[in-house]
Parts: structure tokens; sequence; C-alpha cells
């Protein structure tokens, strides 16, 4: 047997004994992962703070947030039409340079 078949021959049986057992490792975490991390045990245990917290979003959204909308239209628009109205004039300009 020369050297070279001696190593490969070690390193198979090294990968044999790396994989020994390796699945039901797996499962176990697998398992574990699984019991720890239920998505429905953890929604009912926090259930009060979900139900809090989607009561202060719906609450935020129903009285806080169209008032800032109504302030954004208010100052956003007009700038937003100025702008334009400026952009459109250094076309224009800009088009009127350009001829000759």
């Amino acid at each position: 047997m020369t050297d070279t078949e001696h190593q490969k021959i070690h390193i198979e049986r090294a990968i044999e004994r790396a994989r020994d057992g390796v699945s039901e490792r797996i499962d176990e975490l697998d398992q574990k992962l699984r019991d720890s991390f239920d998505l429905g045990s953890v929604a009912s245990q926090h259930a009060p703070k979900i139900v809090g917290a989607g009561a202060a979003v719906g609450f935020l959204v129903g009285f806080g947030f169209p008032g800032i909308f109504r302030k954004a239209l208010k100052i956003g628009l007009p700038v937003a039409l100025v702008g334009l109205a400026v952009m459109k004039a250094r076309r224009a300009s800009d088009d009127s340079a350009s001829l000759p």
C-alpha cells in the first residue's frame, strides 16, 4: 500500500468518525429550537404588550398623522410647484441660449 492510499483511507475513516452522531445532534438541536421559539407560545406570553402596541399605533394613525400630512401638503405642495416652475424656466432659458 502506497503512502497516498494510506492517507486516503485515513481521511475516509476520519470523515466517517466525524459523521457519526451528527444527525442525532442536529435533531436534538432542531427540537430544542422548535420548542424555545414557538411563535404561538411567544405571542400568547406577550399578548397584552402586542395589543397595547397596536392600540398606540392606531391612536397615532387616527389622530396624529393626519395633522402631519396636512402640514406637509400646506408647505410641501407650494415648494414643489415653485421648484417645478424654476426648473421649467431654466430649461427654457437653456434651450433658447443653445439655439444659434
